[in-house]
């Protein structure tokens, strides 16, 4: 394991020291450990929809065409709404 130095706000800190003093966590660097982990595991969770999903308006089709992606990331919860909104659909 490879150690990292960081600077992290006198609140932020104390907020990390709290956890530690209730004995949720062994130390600091357990704190920060799991919490890098946990925000790397939701990033990866992310929802990405193909560019298929529209409609798009002139406007954006035109910034498209511009900008190709093969993807567009967008926050989870939008996939999920946009999951329900689907599975209303009858074909």
């Amino acid at each position: 394991m490879q150690s990292l130095q960081i600077r992290l706000p006198e609140e932020l800190l104390g907020k990390i020291d709290a956890l530690v003093g209730k004995g949720l966590f062994r130390s600091r660097s357990d704190v920060l450990r799991i919490a890098l982990d946990k925000y790397l595991s939701e990033m990866n969770c992310i929802g990405v929809l193909p560019y298929i999903v529209g409609p798009f308006t002139p406007e954006e089709m035109e910034l498209l065409k511009k900008t190709p992606v093969s993807t567009l990331e967008v926050p989870k919860e939008t996939v999920e709404e946009i999951r329900k909104d689907l599975a209303k659909i009858r074909v």
